[in-house]
């Protein structure tokens, strides 16, 4: 995704905020994926910030679901921007309808 207006604070750097949203949405793809589409919701998310991404950036993610159980899928990512890498997130889903 590109960084825009939208993203960033009066400093011109994106927000935690967003960026956790971001990782939210691409580490929920990867355990949708990793379970075959079915839904799942968040249980968890930790992230580390290690750089500032800022105004007009394109920040890759290269998402993975690391381990799954039937009702639990353990999710890790990284975000770059070029070579750098700017954040990493782990997450756990929970796999709807599943005990």
């Amino acid at each position: 995704f590109r960084i825009d207006e939208r993203h960033v604070r009066d400093d011109g750097t994106a927000h935690e905020g967003m960026m956790l949203t971001f990782a939210d949405a691409f580490l929920g793809g990867a355990a949708w994926q990793a379970k075959d589409g079915r839904p799942c919701v968040t249980l968890s998310l930790q992230a580390s910030i290690l750089a500032d991404a800022k105004l007009g950036d394109i920040v890759t993610c290269r998402a993975k679901a690391d381990h799954q159980t039937r009702a639990i899928v353990f999710v890790s990512a990284s975000f770059w921007v070029g070579a750098d890498k700017i954040m990493t997130a782990t997450s756990l889903f929970k796999v709807l309808g599943e005990r």
